[in-house]
């Protein structure tokens, strides 16, 4: 008897049957690829902040489910990559000793076309794990070209740091902040916006993200 009903893989979109209680959302041909292939173990950098991580490369069927959670209403697969990330930060609590999870934001029209934030939806059940709060600082200024535009790091981090701005009047000082990003490229928005977070009081600042961009 066991089977309760049937889900999709993240992953591949293969249906699975949950038995026994089971709450796996990616099949079992995709878990040994995610342990095989696509999970991060090269040190991650980015330029200006105190530290990095990302966990898995952003490729082949990681790739595609991000395209999906970002443009296809795919709330839900926040869960899944928040739980992909969430051993990287358990690993580095005593080094980050972190006191508030904040995440990148996107613009106005895209966020109401989207209907979501996909980087809060990943900081928020990071937060909740270790019982931070997750708080929203900074915000898009409208009208700021796309970084996909831009032709390099240095385009892309002046165009970053000019699309930026404080949200609100947050209380970061002295504070070691988690920023949440949905992928980590080349680095340089995630850049910017800790450059800003400094900028408002942080101490340190620490970029967290469920997928980096493989090396050429």
């Amino acid at each position: 008897m066991g089977v309760l009903f049937m889900h999709n893989c993240v992953l591949c979109g293969e249906a699975i049957p949950a038995e026994d209680g089971s709450k796996a959302m990616i099949c079992a041909v995709c878990a040994r690829e995610v342990r095989e292939k696509y999970r991060c173990k090269e040190a991650v950098s980015v330029p200006g902040t105190d530290g990095a991580a990302a966990a898995l490369y952003y490729t082949g069927k990681v790739r595609q489910a991000m395209q999906r959670f970002k443009f296809h209403h795919k709330q839900h697969y926040a869960d899944w990559f928040a739980a992909q990330t969430l051993p990287l930060l358990a690993e580095r609590l005593e080094e980050w000793k972190p006191d508030l999870v904040t995440f990148m934001p996107i613009g106005f029209k895209r966020l109401h076309e989207r209907g979501y934030n996909q980087a809060e939806l990943l900081a928020k059940p990071i937060a909740a794990a270790f019982d931070l709060p997750c708080q929203p600082t900074l915000r898009k200024r409208p009208f700021t070209p796309k970084q996909s535009e831009q032709k390099d790091f240095a385009a892309r981090q002046r165009n970053a740091a000019r699309a930026l701005l404080p949200r609100g009047k947050a209380d970061l000082f002295g504070r070691s902040v988690v920023l949440v990003d949905d992928i980590i490229t080349t680095g340089a928005s995630a850049a910017a916006a800790a450059e800003l977070l400094y900028k408002m009081g942080a101490a340190r600042v620490y970029v967290l993200a469920p997928a980096k961009t493989p090396r050429k």
